[in-house]
């Protein structure tokens, strides 16, 4: 073995046996490290999950779903292939039919009725039963008649037709037109619809003009209603805000902060001894990486335990979502295992043998 491989060896056991002893303060430094370096990270993956959150509930409530209506102008194929752009995450186009649907349980009372295009289902989401072919009823409509999915829709005149799922409408804001309807999926044949939905996420500044392409041109029929464009739910604003709006680097600035000061803080309580080794012929180098490899040891310990406070604030997310923040977690945490390793290794060549009696003297 050479003499450099000795010497690492040794300071390594050396190193060791101050930890094992508490002379490195290791354990004090670990929960001191771990519980600041954690206060960084968890306040930075709490705010970032918790916008993760708030911006599931603001697609689902539709405020991300933009509608372009344009009545007997909607070209149901461009509508439909929309879903191809990037940031689109459904789309489709709705069209009423003035025969509503009438069914045998309440034959008093018509159902607004729609012919849409296969984006919808994906646009509004819910129960499906597999295999089953036929129309989609609102909320309303279950609860009213008692139908689910697989049941089948008996009209007053003795027709019926099954029904393929219930879809997601709840009363929270949202254009209430479907909030009592029957959607028909149909093949388009190239006939035109009355209003193309779109729910883009994350939210893009061409959304308006990019839905304008869906509009066929005016026939210049007298009493042509303009075409409108807005949103499905307008309750939650218009843009999605996110509460997490510091500077990514200021996470990361603090973690260097935090270790360096600790990591120099714990080298200065030891100077004396540290000091008194470099009196009795230690090397400085040997000192230094001595120290370093005791600060990995306790701050590898309090970084650990850090990134484990982002773990626990992403709970409930989904992996896609959660992975980020961890990732995240972990860069800033391992900044401040580099911060301590770098604060005691300055810390450690700062150390003078010239200043022991000063440091026997201040202690």
């Amino acid at each position: 073995m050479s003499p450099r491989r000795m010497q690492v060896t040794e300071v390594w056991r050396e190193a060791w046996r101050d930890i094992a002893s508490g002379a490195s303060w290791a354990a004090t430094s670990a929960v001191v490290l771990a519980v600041l370096l954690g206060g960084v990270v968890g306040l930075r993956a709490v705010a970032v999950a918790d916008d993760v959150r708030a911006a599931a509930v603001f697609v689902a409530s539709g405020a991300a779903t933009t509608v372009q209506r344009a009545e007997g102008r909607i070209d149901g194929r461009v509508c439909d292939a929309l879903v191809d752009t990037e940031g689109v995450i459904a789309s489709g186009a709705f069209r009423r039919l003035d025969a509503a649907v009438v069914p045998a349980a309440l034959p008093g009372s018509a159902i607004p009725t729609y012919e849409v295009t296969a984006g919808v289902r994906g646009l509004l989401g819910g129960s499906d039963a597999d295999g089953t072919a036929g129309v989609i009823v609102s909320p309303t409509v279950h609860e009213t008649l008692g139908l689910a999915a697989g049941d089948r829709l008996v009209t007053a005149g003795g027709a019926g037709t099954g029904v393929a799922g219930v879809y997601d409408y709840p009363d929270d804001g949202r254009d209430p037109d479907l909030e009592y309807a029957v959607l028909a999926p149909t093949v388009d044949d190239g006939s035109p619809f009355d209003a193309c939905w779109a729910t883009v996420w994350p939210q893009r500044d061409d959304t308006v003009s990019m839905l304008r392409r869906t509009v066929l041109p005016a026939s210049g029929a007298e009493g042509e209603d303009r075409p409108t464009a807005g949103q499905l739910n307008p309750t939650l604003g218009a843009v999605f805000t996110p509460a997490a709006r510091q500077p990514v680097l200021v996470p990361f600035g603090a973690a260097a902060l935090v270790g360096l000061t600790i990591g120099g803080a714990a080298v200065a309580r030891r100077r004396l001894a540290l000091a008194s080794d470099r009196h009795v012929g230690v090397p400085r180098s040997a000192q230094v990486l001595g120290v370093v490899l005791q600060h990995l040891v306790w701050a590898s310990v309090g970084a650990v335990v850090a990134t484990s406070v982002a773990v626990v604030s992403v709970r409930g997310l989904e992996v896609d979502d959660a992975l980020p923040i961890v990732r995240e977690a972990i860069a800033i945490a391992s900044l401040g295992l580099a911060g301590a390793l770098l604060g005691g290794a300055l810390a450690a060549a700062a150390i003078r043998e010239r200043a022991l009696h000063r440091y026997f003297r201040s202690r």
